[in-house]
């Protein structure tokens, strides 16, 4: 039997390992164990998260302490060291580009071991993003790479990467979509009063990213207000944005524009229903993308790039500025989509995003750790 250590730090990389773990645990040549990292005072998993994959609790939780990024990254790989001396794994799954996925590759490097990034290859090219550099840096300590897109698989070529080494699996994440999507489908699953399916946008903020100082908040406040008129919003106030509304005297700001929901932070799986039945997605968060292309909801992301171009190359993702009336155009596009070509009309589901990409990286570690 061989032995698998999964580690992943934060949501973005628990949704790539979770399904993993589930399919790992119903073969008996594999011994899979679970660690994950999460920042002090966090749970390291949502409870609907290890209930529908099984996940009763991490084999090993890692509390990253509060702290500059490199206290934190200093914390995971003292700790991962640890972890993967007493484990002695045969292989070190790193799932995700965050400061714990960034420890444990080089950890298990340095400890001789062997190393395979998951959703791999991926690149914003934007080096003042931290985990645009994370994921370089894991790249290059691994051994194996598994891709979910054809940039993955041109990126890693690109950089000298052995193309033997290199297996197009496809996106983890729609797994978890798959997977999460019974829960999602419970009618009392992110009930929000008084709107109705394909009756609103979809709003996410990141309260650490552009929308962190006053002036891009005022302009997303105008934004809103214009269009809240023409159509519903629903805009969970994810952790952190309250108080940074508060910090910057717009503590009831948004909750006052009439025709706009601000809802508690939802359940991922509540989460996706509410992006399933929107009319579309506004954000400046890289999460969801994925999603919105598989369900086919237009998603609007105020960014310059995208670490995965095919949501917008062949589907629903489309990259904004901070351009305000951009942003009302392209809505009123997704709005009338008898006046404009609508930006779904030529969507398409990317190759291998069908939910058996954990099935696939399987197979590809039945050859690789054959005796």
């Amino acid at each position: 039997m061989k032995k698998l250590l999964l580690v992943a730090g934060g949501r973005p990389g628990t949704l790539l390992l979770a399904p993993l773990y589930k399919a790992l645990k119903k073969k008996a040549a594999y011994q899979p164990v679970v660690v994950l990292a999460a920042p002090e005072g966090t749970e390291p998993i949502s409870r609907d998260l290890a209930a529908s994959f099984g996940i009763d609790e991490a084999s090993h939780a890692v509390t990253l302490p509060k702290g500059t990024p490199v206290q934190q990254l200093a914390a995971a790989m003292t700790a991962m060291e640890q972890i993967m001396l007493n484990e002695k794994p045969d292989l070190v799954l790193v799932c995700g580009s965050d400061n714990a996925a960034f420890g444990a590759a080089v950890t298990a490097a340095k400890l001789g071991l062997t190393v395979a990034a998951v959703d791999s290859g991926l690149r914003s090219y934007e080096r003042s993003d931290a985990d645009e550099v994370n994921r370089v840096v894991i790249d290059s300590m691994a051994d194996l790479h598994f891709v979910s897109e054809h940039s993955g698989e041109y990126n890693l070529i690109n950089e000298g990467i052995a193309d033997d080494k290199v297996f197009f699996a496809g996106n983890l994440i729609i797994d978890s979509l798959v997977g999460l999507m019974e829960q999602a489908n419970n009618p009392d699953a992110a009930a929000v009063p008084s709107v109705k399916p394909k009756k609103y946008a979809l709003v996410l903020l990141n309260p650490a990213g552009r929308f962190s100082a006053k002036e891009p908040l005022e302009m997303m406040h105008r934004l809103l207000k214009e269009i809240s008129g023409k159509i519903k919003v629903v805009m969970p106030v994810i952790a952190g944005l309250d108080s940074m509304l508060q910090q910057h005297g717009m503590g009831n700001a948004f909750s006052e524009i009439e025709g706009v929901k601000m809802i508690d932070p939802p359940a991922h799986a509540a989460l996706l229903k509410l992006l399933r039945d929107s009319m579309l997605l506004l954000t400046d968060i890289e999460e969801m993308q994925s999603e919105a292309t598989v369900m086919n909801v237009p998603c609007l992301t105020i960014m310059e790039t995208s670490a995965r171009p095919a949501t917008i190359e062949i589907g629903t993702n489309a990259l904004v500025s901070l351009d305000e009336e951009d942003i009302k155009s392209r809505i009123h596009d997704i709005l009338h989509p008898g006046t404009h070509q609508h930006i779904t009309s030529r969507s398409k589901i990317p190759e291998k995003w069908d939910g058996a990409a954990a099935g696939r990286i399987i197979a590809v570690l039945d050859r690789v750790l054959k005796d």
